[in-house]
């Protein structure tokens, strides 16, 4: 089975020359479409396998996928983007499918108990850069 970076450049290599540099070019203008931009210096002369491995780095697995599928989209690959989103989505049915679960996680994700001490000081995990495809609730006792 494929894993998400090779996902990743086997939709790349389908891309012309011209729309690989309008998919480079995108990247550079992350923030209006919501995700940190890589530098033009970086992405300049970079190949397809340098580019996955700069969004890798940048964003994480499954980030630098749902960044990858918006990109395609907005420059008018719709096929090729939900080709991948449906590659995507059983790479992570795949390897959710295999993970051994703990009390602190289930299939749908992290489950995390939080309490206050006795001064009503509560002590919590910084969670940064994700995203939530799933309900989120906070109750306080």
């Amino acid at each position: 089975m494929a894993n998400v970076p090779v996902l990743i450049l086997d939709s790349l290599s389908e891309l012309l020359e011209e729309e690989f540099k309008s998919f480079k070019w995108q990247l550079t203008d992350g923030v209006a479409k919501g995700f940190r931009p890589i530098s033009k210096g970086k992405l300049e002369k970079a190949k397809q396998t340098d580019v996955v491995d700069l969004m890798v780095g940048q964003y994480g697995l499954s980030e630098a996928g749902t960044i990858t599928v918006r990109i395609l989209q907005n420059i008018q690959h719709n096929n090729l983007a939900d080709k991948l989103k449906t590659r995507l989505s059983d790479v992570q049915v795949d390897a959710s499918a295999s993970s051994t679960t703990s009390p602190a996680s289930s299939t749908l994700g992290l489950t995390q108990n939080i309490k206050a001490d006795q001064n009503s000081r509560v002590t919590a995990p910084v969670v940064s850069g994700a995203t939530f495809n799933a309900p989120v609730n906070f109750s306080f006792n």
